[in-house]
């Protein structure tokens, strides 16, 4: 067995993705980048977005790391009507093979049910024996007995650091992965309008505002500054999936520079707008020097890193 280190595809990947999609017709396609960076930020599972595949709709679960092995699973999104046969694979990229499960039976089901293998692959074959290369792997699923398409379908998972933050007006050039919301004239904010958002921006695939309650919100109202990240939605054509966000929320120190600093992480849904982030953030009686200063607050994010989704 070569090396990992010397391990080489007999053609580039999407190529690959390509043919492949072209011979399976029934298939849909799962491509993770970056693989070792799921380990790196402790993910637990790894959703595909929801895909029509012989008239029904689905989605793939991927366990990257139980117990030393990969799990992989197969969720109906719409009740099934019909018994259909299914079979998850791993694609061995140096030799365009699959490892699967060999063919499964899906019954009829109104509600959602997840069939698959526990424990499908170690990482230790996973890394040895071809399906992982620079850091690539790629999983999918082929239903049998079902109409043909035009061709199979693919999507590719990627965890990003240090992600670039556009914003709104993209003639701006976007400085790195932080943005700030200047908020003037903070003492009239804190009457009358109990929320404030920062002005839109992008970061990955989806669009995000920072929110802010100056008097608090929830069970900290009157107590604390709560502070928050705002999930938008998406930009045009994006593949609409649920997105992990690892984001520090911060209050500048304008003087020392010793900013307060608060790090969130999770799933942020990919079906309703929704906040991510501290009811408690700061209490309300530090909101002084040296964070507030000339009447001007400054909330920020800074983010870690984030998912993206997208059609290969």
């Amino acid at each position: 067995m070569l090396p990992l280190a010397t391990m080489s595809r007999p053609i580039p990947v999407e190529q690959m993705l390509k043919e492949f999609k072209s011979v399976h017709k029934t298939s849909h396609l799962l491509k993770i980048d970056n693989f070792s960076l799921l380990k790196k930020y402790n993910l637990k599972m790894v959703e595909s977005s929801v895909f029509d595949l012989g008239s029904h709709k689905w989605k793939l679960i991927l366990y990257p790391n139980e117990n030393g092995y990969v799990s992989i699973f197969l969720v109906n999104q719409v009740p099934i009507n019909v018994k259909l046969q299914f079979q998850l694979f791993l694609i061995k990229q140096i030799q365009k093979i699959w490892h699967s499960t060999g063919k499964e039976d899906f019954g009829i089901y109104s509600i959602s049910q997840k069939r698959g293998a526990s424990y499908f692959i170690s990482l230790a074959d996973l890394e040895k024996k071809g399906y992982l290369i620079e850091d690539c792997c790629i999983f999918g699923v082929k239903l049998f007995g079902t109409e043909n398409a035009k061709s199979g379908t693919a999507e590719c998972f990627s965890l990003i650091e240090k992600p670039l933050v556009v914003p709104k007006n993209k003639t701006e050039k976007p400085p790195n992965n932080k943005v700030t919301f200047e908020m003037a004239s903070y003492s009239i904010l804190t009457f009358g309008v109990k929320v404030h958002h920062s002005i839109e921006f992008f970061v990955g695939n989806r669009k995000w505002r920072i929110e802010v309650h100056p008097k608090g919100f929830d069970w900290e109202e009157d107590k604390s500054l709560s502070v928050y990240l705002l999930g938008q939605g998406f930009i045009d054509n994006a593949l609409k999936t649920n997105t992990f966000a690892k984001f520090k929320l911060r209050v500048l120190d304008q003087v020392n520079k010793d900013h307060l600093e608060k790090t969130y992480s999770d799933w942020i849904g990919a079906e309703y707008v929704d906040h991510y982030g501290f009811a408690d953030f700061m209490p309300l009686k530090k909101l002084n020097l040296p964070y507030l200063m000339n009447d001007v607050l400054y909330v920020g994010i800074a983010f870690e890193v984030i998912s993206t989704s997208s059609y290969c």
